[in-house]
């Protein structure tokens, strides 16, 4: 199957608000015939967005999709949305739903995955916590306590997945939308032979914003990458053929090129941090100012919170509040799902790229792009097989190849320490280990007092039961004195 030309589609009805160019595509030609994707949690971020890239690209005119959900009601209104988008594209694409996740995964060739384990009234519970022991919290997605108790009720509900995938689906690929990506991503190669890619659209910015930098199209560029999702590391860069790796620093200062994220709304960032991150270490690392930051023991103190324009990203407690419900509907979601005017953002494309994924495992064709996946390939120099990285990889159906990237001594370091974390996380949550759970706390930068560490895990099991697996709580031990207070 072959390729046409790179095109351009105009705007389509009501805005989405997105004021930048268009992302450029390429055609597919051909039709992967009637796969069947099923969308395992309603998200309205994310799982529309899979299907207007897949009419944009084409081929997939005649799949068949299911959205399943524990919740009826963002199922249903995500159904009806890829429904309307469908008629309004006048495909032949079937649109069903259900909340028996097996029989969604019946007979399925692909299934995508974004959840959120207990809603927002889970992770607020963490936050809380974390304010509690006096531990600021960002996005709070990544890395942190918080996202370590995310992965703890969240892994489980993956392992249980996967289990149904060998039963129902087992020549199926799972694509992973849902954060923390490197550790749920990575939990998947060390349980079973489904193929597992985590996607996400942080690495992929990096080529437009040295495009912006250097003043060229994105396909001039060759990036040389390497980390974990939301820190990967430009380690070499090429603009067509020539090597200005060491023009990276002077040329993002010259240039004041911002960095934008266009997943929900426009967010054009500077780089400050990044350029700081890159004096010291000698390589770019993805992922703006609070997603940054997060990564290191730096920045997330009183003194820097202000300095550094952190304060309105902080989550702050809310004494008093009620139990959150499910996450409300976007107002546009609900409009284009059942309001008068046609869906407006079709003419758009993600970064994400789950449909050319999609497209290279079901007809072989060849398609690279930076994944997050298991570095048994030893993508990554020097880091564990069973490790979750970030890089720059070839997919061709079910095989995976890429370039080894050895990273730079502190670079390395850095990384290493964090897919030690990931590792400490799995191994907890898949045994209920108690030691790794405190290991993980132990390294993590956002945790400063060594004494707190105990018992800020001993509130959260006790906040977080009502998600957490029962085996937590057979031999729970009792809080240590927290000495030193």
């Amino acid at each position: 199957m072959g390729r046409k030309a790179a095109v351009l589609e105009a705007p389509v009805g009501k805005s989405s608000g997105w004021k930048g160019d268009v992302e450029e595509f390429v055609r597919n030609k051909g039709n992967v015939g009637v796969k069947k994707i099923v969308f395992v949690g309603a998200s309205y971020k994310f799982v529309h967005k899979v299907l207007r890239d897949m009419l944009l690209v084409g081929g997939f005119e005649s799949v068949q999709l299911v959205v399943h959900d524990i919740d009826e009601v963002p199922m249903n209104i995500v159904a009806d949305l890829l429904e309307r988008i469908a008629r309004q594209k006048k495909t032949k694409i079937v649109v069903t739903r259900t909340l028996d996740r097996q029989a969604a995964l019946k007979g399925a060739d692909a299934v995508v995955l974004s959840i959120t384990v207990g809603g927002r009234e889970s992770d607020y519970r963490g936050f809380e916590l974390c304010n509690k022991y006096n531990i600021p919290v960002a996005i709070g997605d990544t890395l942190g306590p918080n996202p370590l108790f995310r992965n703890l009720r969240t892994i489980p509900v993956v392992v249980d997945l996967v289990r149904d995938m060998e039963k129902y689906c087992p020549k199926a690929v799972l694509l992973n939308f849902t954060n923390p990506m490197s550790v749920l991503t990575g939990v998947v190669p060390r349980i079973s032979d489904i193929p597992c890619w985590g996607l996400c659209h942080s690495a992929d910015e990096l080529f437009r914003y040295f495009a912006t930098v250097f003043k060229c199209k994105k396909t001039d560029l060759h990036l040389e990458v390497g980390g974990v999702n939301h820190q990967c590391f430009v380690t070499k860069l090429e603009v067509k053929g020539a090597d200005r790796t060491k023009d990276i620093l002077s040329e993002t200062i010259k240039s004041n090129a911002m960095l934008e994220d266009n997943l929900l709304e426009t967010r054009r960032e500077t780089t400050d941090l990044q350029q700081l991150i890159c004096k010291y270490l000698g390589a770019w690392p993805s992922t703006g100012h609070t997603h940054l930051a997060e990564f290191y023991h730096f920045f997330f103190t009183d003194r820097r919170i202000q300095q550094l324009d952190f304060s309105h990203d902080m989550k702050r407690p809310q004494p008093g509040r009620q139990p959150f419900g499910r996450t409300v509907c976007p107002q546009i979601i609900q409009d284009w799902a059942y309001g008068p005017e046609p869906v407006g953002d079709l003419h758009l494309l993600t970064t994400e790229h789950a449909h050319e994924l999609l497209w290279a495992y079901f007809t072989g064709e060849p398609f690279t792009r930076v994944l997050n996946l298991a570095n048994s390939g030893e993508f990554i120099k020097g880091l564990p097989k069973n490790a979750c990285v970030e890089a720059l990889v070839t997919v061709t159906g079910r095989k995976v190849t890429g370039p080894q990237v050895t990273l730079p001594t502190a670079v390395h370091s850095l990384v290493q320490r964090w897919t030690a974390i990931h590792d400490l996380s799995i191994q907890a949550a898949l045994n209920c280990d108690r030691d790794a759970a405190l290991q993980a706390l132990f390294l993590d930068p956002h945790v400063r007092d060594l004494y707190d560490i105990e018992p800020l895990f001993e509130d959260a099991l006790t906040a977080l039961e009502p998600w957490m697996p029962k085996q937590w709580y057979t031999k729970r031990s009792k809080s240590p004195s927290r000495n030193g207070h």
